[in-house]
This record gives structure tokens, sequence and C-alpha cells, in this order.
């Protein structure tokens, strides 16, 4: 399988010249090659790869209490064949290996007849979910939408908040939500609910101490509502420079626990592929509006 590469003058260029001065700033300049474009290519490699994931998704799946129809191993492998076809060339944000396959699989074990995606990027989640559900009907919501790499031509795009649409066509038991919007995860909890909607998939669902880590943290998150143990004190943390802070008291974590019925955070996969960290949240939340 070949590979786009750069041209010889332009990696040059960036090496000698771009690359210096970029750290001088305190940046870092890299090509923007999706993780994926790196890949073992010897049999029992991929094997080994693979069969790693499928193991820790099939435990994840069973925990998030959800079903496929066959194997694990399966959708593992046709995704394997499908992510270098990825319209989608990305480097910093959005999707890498590692939640892609976790979303194509979970969707696969969904099989939704609808998917509300809030949080487009460039596209590669929507056509994840494409490529994992073919007549699933998509909905796909993002307050700027000009960075689109991806298109599909029979989603429905908007740029209003999920929340103020029409769903009353959409059978909420045949329909998944798939957070990645950076909004609180306790509102979309709490939003979803009241529509009659109760599986939903979360990005970004960061426990307090790994926090720090995620830009735009959409908190409260899954994590905290769902923690175990509740802190006497606010969970507090910096981020290039802005002080964050969720209270303790906040009726927002009251109201979400109180509609979740189960949830799992996935394995981020990294041990099994080597790629960077992933972590896919699946809620279920209790019927009823």
């Amino acid at each position: 399988m070949s590979q786009m590469r750069p041209p010889i003058a332009l990696e040059r260029l960036r090496r000698k010249v771009l690359g210096p001065l970029f750290d001088r700033l305190g940046y870092d300049l890299v090509p923007a090659a999706p993780d994926w474009s790196h890949r073992p290519t010897s049999p029992r490699e991929v094997a080994t790869l693979l069969e790693a994931a499928a193991a820790i998704l099939e435990r994840d799946l069973a925990a998030a209490g959800l079903t496929l129809d066959g194997p694990v191993i399966d959708p593992v492998r046709t995704f394997w064949s499908l992510i270098p076809t990825a319209p989608v060339r990305q480097r910093r944000g959005g999707s890498g290996f590692n939640g892609a396959l976790q979303l194509y699989v979970a969707m696969r074990a969904l099989k939704p007849a609808f998917v509300i995606e809030s949080g487009v990027f460039r596209g590669m989640t929507t056509w994840v979910i494409r490529q994992a559900c073919p007549e699933a009907r998509i909905f796909c919501h993002d307050p700027d939408l000009s960075g689109l790499h991806y298109r599909d031509r029979q989603a429905r795009y908007s740029t209003a908040d999920w929340s103020t649409a029409d769903w009353s066509m959409l059978d909420p038991a045949s329909t998944v939500a798939f957070f990645d919007d950076h909004v609180a995860q306790g509102r979309r909890v709490v939003e979803a609910q009241a529509r009659g909607l109760t599986r939903l998939l979360f990005d970004d669902d960061a426990a307090g101490h790994r926090i720090h880590a995620h830009g735009g943290p959409a908190h409260p998150t899954i994590a905290m509502i769902t923690g175990p143990e509740r802190s006497p004190e606010p969970i507090r943390w910096t981020r290039n420079g802005r002080q964050f802070e969720q209270p303790v008291d906040d009726e927002l974590i009251r109201r979400a626990a109180g509609l979740i019925a189960r949830s799992h955070a996935f394995d981020d996969l990294h041990r099994a592929t080597g790629y960077s960290p992933a972590r896919l949240t699946s809620v279920t939340l209790r019927g009823g509006p």
C-alpha cells in the first residue's frame, strides 16, 4: 500500500528551517499524517495487534451491555481494511485509530436506524459511523462546519445545537446520540433523556485526575457523575494558563446521576495497538421522559 509523502524539498524545509523556528516558539511542526498511516504489514504482527484489540473490545462491549452479531474480531478486521481509505487526514484533534475503532465496533453492536452526532469537526467520525451503519440516517450538528474534509451525501447537517431540533420523527429506541462537542456531558444526559433517548456514546469522558489533558473539558463529565465517591473538595485544574473548577454542589451532577442506568468507559486500547490512547464511554439512560 503506497502512502502519500511530502515533496523532498518541502520536507527538508520543515526539518532545517520551519521545525527549529517553531521549536523556539514552543510549538511542534509535524506532518498532517494520520496515525494509521504507520502500521505493521507482516501477517503475524497484524494478527497480534487485531486479536489483542478485539479481546479488549469484547470485554468492553460486555461491560456496556452491547452485543455483536458474531465474533468481535470480524468487525475489527473489517475496520483495519477500511481505515486506510478514510477521507480525513488529521494529526491533531478528532479521532485517531483507537477512537475510530471503538466507535466503529460500538455502532456495529448498537445497529441504530438513526444517529445524532453532536460535534463533527472535520467529519472523520461521520465517516466511521457511515461505514458501520450504511443504512442509518445521520444528523450532524456543529456550530462551525467550515472545516469539513468529509461531508456525507445522505446526512443532514446543521449549525444549530442538536437540542434545538425537532426529533419527533425519530424512534428513540432506534436512535443513538454520539457527543464529541465539548459541552457539559451532564447537560447532554439531561437533554437526551428529555427527548426519550436512552443510548448515548461520549468521547473525551475524563475523570477528575485526567481532565487536565483534555482541551475544553466537558465537565461535569460522565466519570464525575458516576464516580463511586464524591470529593468534599471541588475539582480544580489548570490548562494553558486558564483556571477551571468543577463545584461539589452541582445540581447538574445530581440530575444526570439519577438518569443514568448504566455506563462504561472503554479501555484506551493503547497497550494493544500502540496508537495514541482514546476512550469511548457508553451510557444507557433510564427510559421515559
